[in-house]
């Protein structure tokens, strides 16, 4: 597993996915089965916190995370390109953003079909993306 899926909340009993109507979560190589159908959302939670697994699409595959820990920060994460090109600005709580700009939506010129300049990544391609941290 990926550091990032640490930080999620309530995966240590989930089996792994089968054939069925069950929602699922796909996690690089690990596809787990959460107790939902497509366009449902699932709540997990554990001693660090809470997490909402959800369909957002209704195709049956969990596309949304969001995840609040017991500290009070959270993480919230797409599986939707699009979404997180448009989505807040990726960084470190406290720290400004790259290339200046507000804490809320894109840096100015850019765009998700522009870019930012330096981002250094492609947020167009497949997998989790983190849109928002705190």
């Amino acid at each position: 597993m990926n550091d990032w899926w640490l930080s999620l909340h309530g995966l240590e009993d989930l089996a792994a996915a089968g054939e069925g109507d069950r929602l699922r979560l796909p996690l690089g190589d690990e596809h787990l089965e959460l107790d939902g159908a497509a366009g449902d959302s699932v709540t997990l939670a554990d001693p660090g916190g809470t997490t909402v697994y959800a369909d957002l699409d209704g195709d049956g595959v969990v596309d949304h995370i969001s995840s609040v820990h017991h500290d009070g920060g959270y993480d919230i994460f797409t599986a939707d390109p699009h979404r997180a090109a448009w989505g807040l600005v990726a960084g470190e709580p406290g720290k400004p953003p790259p290339g200046g700009g507000s804490e809320w939506g894109l840096v100015p010129n850019a765009t998700p079909e522009k870019g930012l300049e330096g981002q250094g990544g492609d947020s167009g391609k497949p997998g989790w993306h983190r849109i928002e941290r705190g």
